[in-house]
């Protein structure tokens, strides 16, 4: 997280994990096998939080604004998974990019499942496009993450993120 994906050598991780270079290489026998498994963790990470926040049973905004909230909060609590994400979601390179891609739909097809039952609930307008919707709030989690890292007020942030739903769900 803070060298950049696939910058981080195999000596600075065991230093890190406080094990022995030897150790490090049977984990993660190439740098390939080291990112790929950094990537694994940051989206098993965020997998697992859009299962729990969407698979809760609350109306269709709310419970967006509940996995909203839940992402913001896990910039402070998990800073060095965001930073990760933020560089993937920008890393345009062959080898990384199919994997982030895949990842994103996994979350945009759940956050449009959701807005799909918001509209069924008419806690969500019936015009509204769930798939672009969905891409609106992923986009708008780079801006969450970097006024989360730049150390603006909470409520700030709880502002633009109501404005951001009340915005995109009318």
């Amino acid at each position: 997280a803070r060298r950049g994906i696939g910058r981080a050598t195999h000596a600075e991780v065991a230093d890190e994990g406080g094990c022995s270079l030897a150790t490090t290489f049977v984990y993660f026998p190439t740098r390939e096998d080291l990112v790929s498994a950094v990537l694994g963790e940051v989206e098993r990470f965020y997998t697992e939080m859009m299962s729990v926040e969407h698979g809760r049973e609350l109306p269709g905004q709310r419970a967006i604004r509940h996995y909203v909230d839940a992402f913001t909060d896990s910039v402070g609590t998990h800073p060095d998974h965001a930073r990760v994400w933020l560089e993937w979601s920008t890393a345009i390179r062959d080898e990384i990019w199919p994997q982030y891609l895949a990842f994103q739909e996994t979350i945009v097809n759940a956050l449009a499942a959701t807005i799909k039952r918001g509209k069924a609930d008419a806690t969500i307008a019936a015009d509204i496009d769930a798939d672009e919707a969905a891409r609106l709030m992923i986009g708008a989690a780079h801006m969450l993450a970097q006024m989360k890292f730049s150390g603006q007020p909470d409520e700030k942030i709880s502002h633009f993120v109501g404005t951001l739903v009340s915005a995109v769900f009318r």
